[in-house]
């Protein structure tokens, strides 16, 4: 079983500092965030923001070049051999910024209507960590339901977070109905 865990990244703590620009100056964060693209074109929050950034300002088609690049991206850096790893664990903070470039991808073809690549995208995710700290398994679910990803957060998230009781109390009665795609153990 190969487990992928990646090295700690030096642009990183940069990022951090740049994202203080949000509410202040977004073409000076751009440029930023750009510039931390340029110097590890592999650590990916950068794309993730930017792509935040484009949706919020209406440009579709950049934010999806955008998250697409970080998923070319992520999938180059988590191959090996062809093959992906067995094992992608949030638990491992230097992990965290590909697992949020992966899921974001997912995230952003809810949003625009393709569900067959959202889905794709989640159960990869869901195959490589079985214990799913992210939660991908509730997306998942809604998708099967038939929920849009704005149906979605209307239900379930409350002032900017997710009721984390709720949606499982939620995937324990609707999951059972699809027990092809959910495992009931790691």
């Amino acid at each position: 079983m190969r487990e992928f865990v990646d090295k700690e990244r030096k642009v990183e703590e940069k990022f951090h500092r740049v994202k203080g620009l949000l509410n202040k100056d977004i073409n000076r964060l751009k440029e930023e965030i750009r510039k931390l693209i340029e110097e590890d074109p592999y650590y990916l929050e950068p794309y993730v923001m930017l792509n935040e950034i484009y949706e919020i300002e209406g440009d579709l088609k950049k934010a999806e070049e955008v998250l697409e690049e970080a998923y070319r991206r992520a999938m180059d850096l988590i191959t090996k051999d062809g093959k992906l790893p067995d094992r992608l664990l949030w638990k491992h903070p230097t992990n965290r910024h590909i697992i949020k470039a992966i899921l974001s991808t997912g995230i952003f073809y809810w949003e625009i209507g393709e569900l067959e690549k959202a889905l794709e995208i989640f159960r990869l995710l869901y195959r490589m960590d079985p214990f799913d700290e992210v939660g991908v398994r509730y997306y998942i679910l809604a998708i099967l339901m038939g929920m849009s990803f704005p149906e979605f957060e209307q239900v379930f998230s409350r002032e900017g977070e997710y009721d984390y009781e709720d949606l499982e109390r939620w995937f324990e009665k609707h999951a059972p109905d699809f027990p092809e795609e959910f495992r009931t153990s790691p």
